[in-house]
């Protein structure tokens, strides 16, 4: 069916309780409407087995990060949820993943169209080779959803608000996208990632190339496009994870070990290894 490569992620400082400041959300409701479940999800790389049985149900509008050692199976996971696996040679994917109940690796979904709905910002920014403008208008062109020049130029427009990116870029449109700071490049990501108004977002490791400035500005745009979109991050930093999101799920040798509140699995984790992870012990 399909495969992914190990993750190779490396992970940044742990502590177990995070302060205030970085649980500011995680008492929020969290909406009840399961968006992703998955059930035994399994994903081989010819024989070499990278998850097993994976069951977990996401929720819609909310964070939800995955952490865990470097190629624990987190991005294979990630990247099971809109079939980047397929393109990888001798992989497969067996158990059940579905979005709002409809089987996505049934023979009747074409991955081209579930990736239009399934968004997907990498760990490293890449812009198209193109304008500004012209980077977030490829995907709603391309999919025939302006039927005029003033419609595109509404939804980049508002993709690039949606991304905290308009007021720094609206006297440059035409600009290559290249030309763009590193934080700006992974905003304007984003822009291009909202603007076909995909119904999940799934992000691997979106700052970990960016300074702490940026890295706050991403977080911050996370927290509102949280309130519209279904998000899954992968990060390897857990105060990142404490920040961001609502729910969190601990992998490890690909195994889902835990998931639940992100308060909780910080402060009380079930599990010991999980509890060994976030303070440090091994990683």
């Amino acid at each position: 069916m399909e495969r992914m490569s190990p993750d190779s992620t490396e992970r940044g400082a742990v502590q177990l309780m995070p302060p205030p400041m970085m649980r500011a959300h995680a008492g929020e409701v969290v909406s009840a409407r399961t968006k992703v479940s998955a059930r035994d999800v399994r994903v081989f790389y010819g024989e070499k087995q990278a998850l097993f049985d994976v069951s977990i149900d996401i929720p819609d509008r909310a964070v939800t990060a995955l952490i865990g050692p470097s190629g624990c199976g987190k991005t294979t996971f990630l990247r099971c949820i809109n079939r980047m696996n397929d393109t990888i040679e001798g992989a497969r994917v067996e158990g059940t993943l579905e979005i709002e109940g409809k089987n996505i690796y049934a023979r009747s979904v074409d991955p081209v169209i579930l990736r239009t709905r399934v968004g997907m910002v990498f760990q490293k920014p890449n812009p198209f080779p193109k304008s500004i403008f012209e980077n977030v208008a490829y995907g709603p062109r391309i999919h025939g959803m302006a039927k005029s020049k003033a419609k595109l130029q509404e939804i980049v427009e508002q993709a690039l608000r949606r991304a905290s990116l308009w007021d720094e870029v609206k006297d440059r449109l035409d600009q290559s996208g290249t030309s763009l700071s590193g934080g700006q490049q992974q905003r304007l990501v984003i822009a291009r990632t909202v603007a076909v108004n995909p119904d999940i977002i799934l992000m691997d490791e979106p700052c970990s190339a960016l300074d702490p400035i940026a890295t706050a500005k991403i977080e911050e745009l996370i927290d509102d496009l949280r309130r519209n979109f279904c998000i899954i991050i992968v990060t390897h930093s857990m105060a990142q994870a404490a920040r961001v999101s609502q729910r969190t799920a601990f992998f490890h040798l690909g195994h889902l070990v835990e998931t639940g509140p992100t308060e909780e699995i910080f402060t009380n984790p079930r599990d010991s290894r999980t509890q060994d992870y976030i303070t440090g012990r091994f990683g």
